[in-house]
């Protein structure tokens, strides 16, 4: 991940005395997250965030990724996913995604427990595979059709959990690049970049 983004922001409210109790129970980026807006021109509604997958490596890529609101149990996720069933989405070896548009919200997820959570008791998603709700990224050498061409066969890359107005504002393009990582703990890493709005001038 190419850094953290806000905390310029978090200094600036804790010259304030009252934001300054609030940061000091919740967490600087807890407030970030708690406070930024998720877009759009009126109040309640929301902007969009942009991202692009790479898949750097010799495997096909299965997850379920999205954007979900951290606050309400009652959530809707939107989820979207990349499988291994024939004539559906996928994320193969050495390939790019096009640019998917999601409704920005407070957290943008590639496979984290929360989004699953969610997924599993509020989702009424009824196009959502069950092979691609496992946590993180599963990378597959099976070919498309066999048995076990959405397991993970070459390992998995750990979730991916980002937050709004800490790691990214609404309007942004997230680069998610997919890469193999021989130096750490997993065989698979997630990067991300961020490319944020022309006209974002918060400082975030």
């Amino acid at each position: 991940m190419n850094g953290r983004i806000g905390r310029s922001g978090c200094r600036r409210a804790g010259a304030v005395l009252a934001w300054s109790l609030v940061l000091g129970l919740a967490g600087c980026d807890t407030f970030l997250n708690q406070t930024a807006s998720r877009g759009g021109d009126v109040a309640g509604e929301q902007g969009n965030l942009y991202v692009a997958f790479l898949n750097k490596t010799p495997y096909r890529a299965v997850f379920t990724y999205g954007t979900y609101n951290n606050t309400s149990e009652l959530a809707q996720p939107a989820a979207r996913q990349f499988t291994a069933r024939v004539g559906a989405v996928t994320l193969e070896a050495d390939s790019n995604s096009d640019i998917v548009t999601l409704p920005c919200d407070r957290v943008f997820s590639i496979g984290d427990p929360e989004l699953l959570r969610l997924i599993e008791e509020n989702s009424q998603d009824d196009t959502l595979v069950s092979e691609a709700l496992h946590e993180g990224v599963a990378f597959s050498d099976a070919a498309l059709g066999e048995a076990d061409a959405a397991t993970a066969t070459e390992g998995y890359a750990p979730p991916l959990r980002a937050l709004l107005g800490v790691d990214f504002p609404c309007g942004s393009l997230l680069i998610i690049r997919f890469e193999v990582d021989d130096a750490g703990d997993a065989p698979f890493r997630i990067d991300f970049e961020l490319f944020p709005p022309r006209d974002d001038d918060r400082g975030l």
